[in-house]
């Protein structure tokens, strides 16, 4: 019982972690996209930056997102932040869904 009584208090949680790993994740996956040569960075604010820059400001976002996680924010019971998680979430399972036919072509 004291997992759903969590789970109702922090509502927030869930979406937040899923965006920082999906955030770390597309960050070691550029990454090793870039060096492979395999990938060009298309985020116009990242694409002057080395791949090592770039793992680490993925890394860095990452963990800012995670200490949310330890704020009031996981708490709100707010609809709009609710469903912006779930786009950004929606997205980055978009960009990975790029990465998986990049690492399908490079390997096959």
């Amino acid at each position: 019982m004291r997992d759903i009584s969590e789970q109702l208090r922090t509502p927030l949680k869930k979406p937040i972690w899923t965006l920082a790993l999906l955030n770390l994740t597309d960050g070691f996956l550029t990454y090793w996209g870039l060096l492979a040569g395999a990938i060009e960075e298309a985020n116009p604010l990242l694409s002057g930056l080395p791949p090592l820059a770039i793992f680490m400001l993925k890394l860095l976002l990452s963990a800012c997102l995670a200490a949310f996680l330890f704020t009031p924010l996981v708490r709100l019971e707010s609809r709009v932040w609710h469903y912006f998680l779930l786009a950004a979430n929606f997205v980055y399972v978009g960009i990975l869904s790029l990465h998986i036919i990049w690492i399908v072509l490079l390997y096959l």
